[in-house]
């Protein structure tokens, strides 16, 4: 474990922004089209290596993978690791991300929070 007395070690946690032609092989997979699996190893080991350089070269003591060994995103993750999530249709134009209703449905937890 890298230590030091002199300052404090920089890291970072969670996914970093996958490169373009990693993302296009992640999306096929996600999508179950086929892809060409020696290629996309290829691409997610020099992804990899160029994401813990970058990271290198601006200073970040320990350095990690950015998660592009998780094939597929953290919302599909969830739903492939965890049972009790599904995935509903979103109408056209609506937004998945709005909030509307939950303030009424856990008013009382709202309040304690």
């Amino acid at each position: 474990m890298k230590r030091s007395t002199d300052r404090i070690l920089t890291t970072h946690v969670g996914s970093l922004i996958r490169p373009a032609p990693l993302q296009e092989f992640l999306r096929a997979k996600q999508a179950g089209k086929p892809y060409d699996q020696a290629a996309y190893e290829d691409c997610l080991k020099a992804s990899v290596a160029q994401v813990v350089r970058k990271q290198a070269e601006s200073g970040v003591d320990i350095v990690s993978d950015g998660e592009f060994g998780k094939s597929i995103s953290w919302s599909q993750y969830v739903l492939k690791r965890l049972s009790g999530f599904e995935r509903r249709p979103v109408k056209p134009g609506a937004n998945p991300f709005t909030r509307r209703g939950r303030p009424r449905t856990f008013r009382g937890v709202l309040r304690r929070a």
